[in-house]
Order: C-alpha cells, then sequence, then structure tokens
C-alpha cells in the first residue's frame, strides 16, 4: 500500500454559489436569466437535488463539462428573492493535475479556466469569497485489489444497520462500497465512498483519462471520498464562522483526515473492548487459541477486528506486539488452511497490509 503522506487530503468537489449582481453574464446563449430555477419560494416548495442538476446548463472543456445555473432562493426571513450563480465545480478543471483536488495553491488557476471560458465574469476577490457547501473531500491509495476487496468487506460487515431505505452500506460486485446516500448526506449519517479509480477511467470517465493521463498510470489507484453537505455541517465540524471558498481552502490536512476518519467511523460498529493482560503469560498459544475462538465464533467479532483489540494490550512493547501478531496469524492459518507456507505468508501480506491502512486513516480500533 502506497500513499504519498504530504498531501492526503483535498477536495474533490463543491458547489460554489455566487451573488448574481457581483457577475457578467458574457455568453447568454448559455448562461440566460430567463432559465433561473427557483430552488424555493414563499409556499416552502424546494426542487430536488436531482432536478436541479438535470436542468443546469454546462461550461464545454476538452473531455469535460461544468455544469452552472442561475438559481433563484427565497429568503423567508426578508421575504425576498435572492438571486445567484452556481457552479458545481470538480476536480477535472485540473485536468492533468487531477489528483492533485481542489486546494488553495491551484485555485487561481481554476478561476483563470473559467474565466477564460468566456461565460461569465467575476472578480477574483468575489470568486474566493462566495459561500460554498456540498464538499467531497478525498483522498487517494494504490493498494492491490485483493486487499481492496478485503477492505472493503471487512467494514462492510460491520455496518451499523438502520432502518430508513438508502442508510447503511452497500457493497458492490466490483469490490466498491458506499455508506448512505449522497444527496442525504449529515454530520450523523454521513456519505462515505470507497472506490476504485482504476475501474472508473476504464468504465465511467475514459474520455477524460485517456485524454489526461497515461495508459497504465492509475494502476491499483484507489480511492476514500467523504461528503460533507450542508454549510451548517461545514461550519460545525470546522469551526468556521464563514463557509467560503477561501476559508474552506484554508482546512488543514488533520481536520480533512479528522473528518474522512470520523465518518467512517460512524457508519462503523466499534470492537469490544476486552481486559488487559500481561504480556508474558505462559502457554500463550492456548490463550490465543482460546480468545479467538470466543471472540469470532461467540461474539461475531472478525478476525481482523479480534486482533487490533488484542494487540492494544502489548502497545508498550514493540519487538513483542509483533511476535504476538504473527502468533494470531499463525493460529488464522492453521484454523483455515493446511499448507502453511504460501498461503500463510499471503495471509499475513493481507493483514499487514489492512492494519496499515486502518493505522493511515486511524481506524485502526474499528472491527
Amino acid at each position: 500500500m502506497s500513499k504519498d503522506k504530504k498531501n492526503l487530503y483535498s477536495l474533490d468537489s463543491l458547489k460554489l454559489r455566487i451573488k448574481l449582481e457581483n457577475i457578467k453574464i458574457i455568453n447568454s446563449d448559455i448562461l440566460d436569466i430567463k432559465k433561473t430555477l427557483v430552488i424555493n419560494s414563499a409556499s416552502g416548495e424546494i426542487i430536488s437535488e436531482k432536478e436541479l442538476k438535470s436542468k443546469t446548463t454546462d461550461i464545454e472543456f476538452k473531455a469535460y463539462k461544468i455544469k452552472i445555473a442561475i438559481t433563484s432562493y427565497y429568503d423567508f426571513n426578508t421575504k425576498n428573492n435572492m438571486e445567484f450563480l452556481e457552479i458545481y465545480l470538480h476536480s477535472k478543471i485540473l485536468e492533468s493535475n487531477y489528483f492533485s483536488g481542489i486546494t488553495k495553491e491551484n485555485v487561481k488557476s481554476i478561476y483563470e479556466k473559467l474565466m477564460v471560458a468566456k461565460v461569465f465574469s467575476c472578480s477574483y476577490e468575489t470568486f474566493l469569497n462566495s459561500a460554498i457547501n456540498d464538499i467531497d473531500i478525498k483522498t487517494d491509495l494504490i493498494v492491490s485489489n485483493s486487499i481492496w476487496s478485503e477492505l472493503t468487506k471487512n467494514l462492510s460487515s460491520r455496518s451499523i444497520e438502520f432502518k430508513k431505505l438508502g442508510q447503511g452500506a452497500k457493497r458492490y460486485e466490483n469490490k466498491n462500497l458506499t455508506f448512505n446516500r449522497r444527496e442525504t448526506s449529515t454530520l450523523a449519517k454521513p456519505f462515505v465512498k470507497f472506490y476504485d479509480k482504476q475501474l472508473e477511467s476504464l468504465e465511467k470517465n475514459q474520455t477524460f483519462f485517456d485524454t489526461y493521463f497515461a495508459e497504465n498510470s492509475l494502476h491499483e489507484l484507489k480511492r476514500i471520498e467523504a461528503t460533507c453537505k450542508r454549510t451548517k455541517d461545514i461550519k460545525e465540524f470546522f469551526n468556521i464562522e464563514n463557509c467560503n471558498l477561501k476559508n474552506v481552502l484554508e482546512i488543514q490536512q488533520n481536520e480533512l483526515s479528522n473528518f474522512v476518519s470520523s465518518s467512517i467511523l460512524k457508519n462503523i460498529h466499534h470492537a469490544q473492548t476486552i481486559k488487559k493482560t500481561k504480556s508474558n503469560i505462559p502457554n500463550l498459544d492456548k490463550v490465543i487459541h482460546i480468545h479467538f475462538s470466543n471472540s469470532i465464533e461467540n461474539q461475531k467479532n472478525s478476525f481482523e477486528a479480534t486482533l487490533s483489540e488484542f494487540l492494544t494490550h502489548f502497545e508498550n512493547n514493540r519487538m513483542n506486539r509483533y511476535r504476538i501478531k504473527n502468533k494470531c496469524l499463525k493460529w488464522k492459518i492453521l484454523n483455515e488452511t493446511n499448507n502453511t507456507t504460501i498461503r500463510g505468508k499471503e495471509e499475513i501480506e493481507k493483514l499487514n497490509s489492512l492494519e496499515e491502512i486502518y493505522n493511515l486513516y486511524e481506524i485502526i480500533g474499528i472491527a
């Protein structure tokens, strides 16, 4: 498993809202004030996100599009309609720098590309100070398909069950995994998506990836995304007073990391804590057999969950922890197969990779 730890997290997409009075429409064929979409009215009727996106217009670029719309919102406090230009911005606008995500380092180049399209114009300051919501925070990693399959299988098996339709985990045949629905994502039940970017480049957005990336450059590349949808939620979680583009791009890596990790944890059952034991207990193999058998067979915990909790008893001694971990892995292998050579090595490598991912995203304590 490989990951650049300098820039783990960035924004993959967001919705930008600029007051119509602060922009100039250049191309009325694409952006027509007569086609304003009424989002809500004095009656409280609200257009759905799906319906809204179906009625947007596009700014065309090479191998991708940016959706835009003029929208009208009814302010129940002032009893007036407020009009905005909404831009459904995503990181494809970065083209060959797509995997950098939207950051404060490249936001000016994004602004300039939108201005060059000559559909609308506004000042750079207006662009930076415009309100945003519906942000997707992403992190990319290189991991083998077998480890990815094991990861999504393990997380799916520990998913919290919800009564409402569209909540909880959904694991697909291609081994991708989602928690909840993006349209109804909240801080309490956030939308999280685990998916294979290489697979996406072949099935969904092939033209874009063929245009800007070399063949096989996405080999074994995977992505995790978490959505913070509402303005209120963004302000609350990241402790910012004004939810504009400039402030959101100032959010630090550790805060973005915390959001992704906490979003996963909110969808997962935590492993049960067991009582601490002495690290030098005799007949350790017997203790491992009894504990793991009880945890897996009676408490219905996964092996990975049981291992994570069991190893917390030996955190102060790395050498002892390593020795005990290998004993646990050997117990698993001996209980599953008689082939303790090739299969055993594969199992140990797989579990080491999973533990590395859990550590990286601070979810090692989950089942």
